[in-house]
């Protein structure tokens, strides 16, 4: 009975992906969860000073649905300095599980440009049409900051809103790119 009990809590980790996590060094981690609690903005150069071996406890951090959305969304956001290749199909679930919290989709759509590169345009456009509003702000304003590609998508979609609807209200900035200010194509 008891090795049959070892067996089954054997299998239970190696669905859950426990087992195959790598493992880390308990100084990189007690570093990391530092970085994710602190009052203050953390900038890039303090998540890259980590090194690669930050990466695993990030993505850990940022999938555990039991773990805080505001550290959620702090790990996968700096998983996408750490480690983009990493992020990227995590940045791709978070932002579309439409069960996540609000907050954690955002951050998802926040670190798409920055991980998911000529993909970013074809990815966000469809949030713009997001139930959620703060989801379809963020979207609107990461495709107005990817460039020309990005702003006519959101100028597409800001003719079906209403004026009053966060896509229509970013639009103004990509109307503005688009007829001769400060374009960045990507």
């Amino acid at each position: 009975m008891t090795a049959r009990l070892v067996i089954l809590l054997a299998a239970a980790l190696l669905r859950s992906g426990r087992a195959r996590a790598e493992p880390t060094d308990p100084e990189v981690r007690a570093r990391v969860e530092g970085l994710l609690g602190a009052y203050r903005a953390v900038t890039v150069a303090e998540w890259r000073a980590l090194g690669p071996g930050a990466a695993p406890v990030l993505e850990a951090v940022a999938r555990d649905a039991r773990t805080l959305p505001t550290w959620r969304a702090r790990a996968l956001a700096a998983l996408g300095v750490v480690r983009p290749t990493a992020a990227a199909p995590l940045v791709r679930q978070l932002a579309s599980d439409t069960a996540a919290p609000a907050l954690l989709r955002s951050a998802a759509v926040d670190a798409s440009p920055g991980v998911l590169g000529a993909e970013t345009v074809a990815f966000l456009a469809p949030f713009l049409r997001d139930r959620d509003e703060v989801v379809r702000q963020r979207s609107a304003e990461a495709l107005a900051a990817a460039g020309i590609a990005g702003c006519r998508a959101v100028l597409a979609e800001a003719k079906t809103r209403p004026a009053s609807d966060p896509v229509a209200k970013t639009a103004a900035s990509c109307a503005e790119q688009l007829r001769g200010g400060p374009t960045r194509e990507r």
